[in-house]
């Protein structure tokens, strides 16, 4: 080799190395995205293993925004008020279920990650097994939905955003609410 070989600049790398060199470098990527994402995964369960679903329903520690809705419900026994009581659905700061409620004013919170309906059953579900004060009755209730009378027993019985749902037991009010004026924003 004279020095004018030496001074003349190497030849590239063939195709075949540089072409490995990328997929390796790929692979190294893709597997670290793998991690973070099972890692995020791992630590941001949402669901608490403490409490089982109730009717396929969880208990999470958050709130959704997703799906937010809410509904009334006022329960009468021979025409007299029970209230709904607070906290239904709501264990001990630690999690909550997507129907609950905050306060006793009857308002309860429809929340999930996804767009569903909801039942009375399912909210009297979460209710008996998170709460007490639940209206026991041997008689089958009377279930009126904005002032309309329904066909439907506690399992069929949908809640919809916004609606006032009386819940009969026995003689039904005879001033029965219809309507319910829910806070601004709700």
């Amino acid at each position: 080799m004279n020095k004018k070989d030496k001074d003349l600049p190497k030849e590239p790398k063939t195709r075949s190395s540089s072409g490995r060199n990328k997929f390796i470098a790929l692979g190294v990527i893709a597997a670290i995205i793998a991690v973070v994402a099972y890692v995020t995964y791992r630590s941001d369960s949402t669901v608490d293993a403490n409490y089982a679903s109730i009717d396929g329903i969880p208990c999470e520690t958050q709130e959704y925004v997703t799906y937010h809705i809410h509904a009334h419900v006022d329960i009468f026994v021979n025409t007299q008020h029970i209230p709904v009581p607070a906290l239904i659905g709501i264990k001990s700061n630690e999690c909550l279920y997507w129907l609950h409620t905050h306060t006793s004013d009857g308002i309860v919170h429809m929340e999930s990650p996804k767009e569903r309906d909801f039942t009375l059953g399912e909210f009297f579900s979460v209710w008996k097994s998170t709460n007490s004060g639940y209206p026991i009755t041997s008689s089958v209730p009377e279930i009126f939905v904005n002032g309309n009378l329904v066909n439907t027993n506690l399992n069929d019985t949908l809640m919809k955003a916004h609606d006032e749902i009386v819940i009969a037991y026995g003689d039904v009010p005879p001033n029965m609410p219809t309507f319910y004026q829910f806070p601004e924003g709700d």
